[in-house]
């Protein structure tokens, strides 16, 4: 696998995603799609969550 190399304008501490970038707490990717979260309307940090998630 090719070294990531990060983007320090997405920071992300998710260390499951394939995207994340060690210890440095940011993505690899260019740009991220953000998704409401079903059923968690007015809830906060719930609400939303990364759309361009990978499970690595």
């Amino acid at each position: 696998m090719a070294r990531k190399e990060a983007n320090t304008d997405i920071r992300c501490n998710v260390e499951s995603c394939a995207f994340h970038c060690g210890e440095q707490n940011y993505c690899s990717l260019r740009s991220i799609h953000v998704d409401a979260c079903q059923g968690c309307e007015g809830q906060g940090q719930r609400e939303s969550c990364c759309g361009s998630y990978q499970c690595r």
